[in-house]
């Protein structure tokens, strides 16, 4: 077993005490869910701040990957490089989703899917085979299927908000009934064969079920938007930034954290800087809550493409 999660201590402690706060908040706001409803549009910018910032930075260490990767054969240019070639893959994403958006969420839907699930779950197994990949697959794609399945008038609106050309029907018109208590057995399925096959512990296995079940506790009971929020920020970019924090001190993780903060802070301010600007400019066209939908989700997209290629070639370039 060399799960991140049973490396050091300190890491451990950390996470439990993340899981624990993830826990009390996700209850906290389900049973003040009345008051949430009736300040509708300041939870939308709530929600918008958290994922602009504790959010998204945990992509904020990208730009050093990227000049890790780029530094031996380009040693002078290799972060201007790395700039423009993220760039680049973000406006190739954005430039999709305006000229063919519904297959630009498909896309999305897929690749976010692999993601979070992959991100997730490699926190408590750290051998991957290629049976793996369909189980990270399943357990991101139940943050989609619970959103259908427990929000479908919010999730459907949230399409038209999102897709310009007016072909949302054909997702609309899914059974996503069948397709989330599918996604719900062979998701439990996967986690108990890993069990008996000892791929991951009993504390593993009383996590993981713990979190999907929190996970479809939150879409069940909760506004979209905000289930989504508390996934993404303190549940999918924790374990990333403790992660992250852990490649730059292992001995330490505290002191890696600081690191983290430190490094991560510049790019998180210019991204979240560029998100409120993007913010004002569609205000004047949408309302506020549809203008942060789609700053939200495109922006999340035109991002997620290059993180992941980046993290693909980053895990290559370690070994």
């Amino acid at each position: 077993m060399n799960s991140i999660l049973f490396t050091n201590p300190q890491i451990k402690k950390i996470f439990y005490s993340q899981l624990f706060f993830f826990m009390i908040l996700s209850l906290l706001l389900i049973f003040f869910e009345n008051a949430i409803y009736s300040f509708n549009k300041n939870f939308y910018l709530l929600c918008f701040i958290l994922i602009a910032t504790i959010g998204i930075s945990h992509g904020a260490l990208d730009h050093i990957k990227g000049k890790f990767i780029l530094k031996k054969t380009f040693p002078k240019k290799s972060l201007l490089l790395f700039y423009m070639f993220y760039i680049l893959f973000a406006l190739l994403v954005l430039f999709s989703w305006i000229k063919f958006s519904f297959l630009s969420l498909i896309i999305f839907f897929i690749i976010s899917s692999f993601h979070f699930g992959q991100e997730d779950v490699s926190f408590f197994m750290r051998k991957h085979s290629v049976l793996d990949n369909l189980f990270y697959f399943m357990r991101g794609l139940i943050i989609i299927s619970s959103s259908f399945y427990f929000n479908q008038e919010e999730t459907q609106s949230f399409i038209k908000i999102l897709i310009v050309e007016n072909a949302d029907s054909l997702i609309i018109k899914i059974n996503w009934f069948y397709c989330f208590w599918v996604n719900v057995i062979i998701l439990f399925l996967f986690v108990f064969f890993y069990f008996f096959k000892k791929k991951i512990n009993w504390e593993c296995f009383l996590i993981m079920n713990l979190e999907i079940l929190f996970i479809l506790i939150i879409f069940y009971f909760l506004p979209l938007f905000l289930a989504f929020t508390l996934y993404f920020c303190f549940m999918h970019s924790t374990k990333h930034i403790l992660s992250l924090s852990y490649e730059l001190n292992n001995k330490n993780i505290n002191l890696g954290l600081k690191k983290f903060a430190v490094s991560s802070l510049p790019l998180t301010i210019i991204t979240f800087a560029i998100a409120l600007l993007m913010l004002v400019y569609l205000k004047n066209e949408f309302s506020i809550d549809k203008s942060i939908i789609k700053i939200t989700f495109v922006g999340l997209a035109s991002l997620t493409l290059p993180h992941i290629i980046l993290d693909e070639i980053y895990d290559k370039y370690k070994q």
